[in-house]
């Protein structure tokens, strides 16, 4: 019992710290470590690629929200997380971030004018990043995605099993159809 009190603490200490990291380092030196991790970019590249994920962000947001149209309060909390305004970092704001990332040696400029992470700057990714990686070290959107969205289901069944049962004896069909659905994913894992 108590090592599972431990556990418990020294995760959220892990979040804590994490948390505490994200706040001192900014936002924009956040997306900065994010978007190099994968390879080096010049200036340009960097504001794309921080585009590029704020756009896919507000997708998954506007799939999200035509899946949850009838939950009006999920939608209410999902539209102020997030403003739709554009998230292109400007160059103003990005070149000075890079300036003092290198003199902070989180990241270097290189001959050919992309930056890269350091070991300095590749150890804050894997602080900051280190849940969502591979065991290869790659960021793994792919897990990371998976296990949100599984979650995300055990929330929903856990919310759902807390409901009265005469609320849901009208949506047995559609619960059934959900659980075979699940069902017939499980069994295609044991096909390989």
């Amino acid at each position: 019992m108590w090592d599972n009190w431990r556990d418990k603490l020294s995760s959220l200490k892990d979040v804590h710290d994490r948390l505490e990291e994200l706040g001192r380092l900014g936002g924009l030196r956040i997306w900065i470590i994010h978007v190099l991790e994968d390879n080096p970019k010049n200036g340009v590249e960097i504001m794309d690629a921080i585009q590029e994920h704020h756009e896919k962000m507000h997708r998954m947001h506007d799939d999200r929200m035509r899946y949850m149209k009838d939950d009006k309060h999920y939608q209410q909390h999902l539209q102020r997380a997030m403003k739709r305004t554009s998230r292109r970092p400007s160059p103003g704001s990005v070149y000075p971030m890079l300036k003092k990332m290198v003199a902070e040696e989180l990241i270097v400029k290189q001959e050919d004018g992309r930056y890269k992470l350091t070991d300095k700057g590749q150890e804050m990714a894997h602080k900051i990043f280190g849940q969502f990686r591979s065991s290869a070290g790659q960021m793994d959107r792919g897990a990371q995605a998976v296990e949100h969205s599984l979650n995300e289901i055990s929330s929903y069944i856990s919310l759902l099993e807390n409901i009265k049962r005469e609320k849901l004896i009208p949506h047995e069909e559609r619960i059934g159809e959900l659980s075979e659905r699940l069902k017939e994913m499980k069994d295609s894992l044991k096909e390989e």
